[in-house]
């Protein structure tokens, strides 16, 4: 009874391998669920990049109606509201000089 019969170091052997394939296991297993999750990111991001792009040119688009309906506002404020202003102040003046000669 000097020795450790062979059984029981082959069986400490056995679990030790046992242990150390599952840890490569699930390494293994790991690695193949990130390369998974990669491929699907892969895809989001270039569906993100393609939304991106229409929201660009949207977004010029919309400042392209912005600009037109600024020339616009500002071509009817120099046409119309300019004169009319000016012909308004006219009056005032006309009618405040009036006022005065009629109070003396």
């Amino acid at each position: 009874m000097e020795t450790i019969p062979p059984i029981y170091w082959m069986t400490i052997v056995g679990v030790i391998t046992l242990m150390l394939c599952l840890v490569l296991y699930y390494i293994a297993m790991l690695i193949k669920e990130s390369r998974d999750v990669v491929r699907d990111s892969r895809a989001i991001i270039k569906n993100a990049d393609e939304i991106m792009k229409q929201t660009t040119l949207i977004v010029n688009d919309a400042q392209e109606t912005v600009s037109t309906v600024k020339t616009t506002i500002m071509s009817i404020n120099d046409s119309i509201l300019i004169p009319t202003k000016k012909i308004g102040n006219t009056l005032t003046i006309v009618g405040d000089f009036l006022e005065g000669l009629r109070r003396k």
